[in-house]
């Protein structure tokens, strides 16, 4: 919740020479997956270049399928991109059913 604005990610955004925002804001578009929560996409950005080898994901507060599992798969696409690989995911609460 402390990921409100772009700017929040502003100086942990870049991994590997690689913007990793402007990344997954590309398959975001590309899957068309326009509606997902950006704070939340914001935040799995700062997480994975700061745990670029052991990133996961909390999905907890938003919409689980419109939004948190879409979110980690465009983190876990760019990580691929990278030759690293996203490591787990967390449903902790939301609308599996």
């Amino acid at each position: 919740m402390s990921f409100e604005k772009e700017e929040d990610c502003a100086e942990s955004r870049i991994l590997d020479g690689v913007d990793i925002l402007a990344k997954a804001l590309e398959y975001r578009e590309k899957l068309g997956w326009t509606e997902t929560v950006l704070a939340e996409l914001y935040a799995f950005v700062s997480f994975a270049v700061a745990y670029p080898d052991a990133f996961g994901a909390l999905v907890d507060s938003y919409s689980s399928m419109k939004s948190g599992v879409p979110n980690f798969i465009l983190i876990a696409l760019v990580l691929n991109d990278l030759g690293r690989s996203a490591k787990n995911i967390r449903l902790d609460s939301g609308d599996m059913a």
